[in-house]
């Protein structure tokens, strides 16, 4: 038996608080998520996704990558090229070895 049944009451109320705050965070990356999987032909979008991932470089290029696999340059909708060039620039900042060469 608990001594206190509002200790416990507070304990959830603050789990269920910071699951909420931890949805609200995501909630713009969800949102795009859910974009993408209705046109992953999305320039616009991607870049997007791009610019919600600020400060995480791993990502970025990942996301870089996961754009360039999965559009198909007859269905884009946006400026494709500019895509590539964010891409490659991204890869220049980072000083990837062998920069956008390799994704060509």
């Amino acid at each position: 038996e608990h001594d206190n049944p509002g200790d416990e009451d507070e304990v959830e109320i603050e789990l269920r608080m910071g699951r909420f705050e931890s949805l609200m965070d995501r909630r713009p990356l969800l949102l795009n998520s859910v974009l993408l999987r209705q046109n992953p032909h999305n320039v616009p979008e991607w870049q997007k996704r791009v610019d919600l991932l600020e400060g995480k470089p791993r990502d970025i290029v990942n996301t870089y990558t996961e754009a360039v696999q999965t559009i198909d340059p007859k269905l884009a909708v946006g400026k494709l090229a500019s895509l590539w060039t964010n891409f490659c620039q991204v890869l220049r900042n980072q000083q990837a070895v062998g920069g956008c060469q390799n994704y060509i």
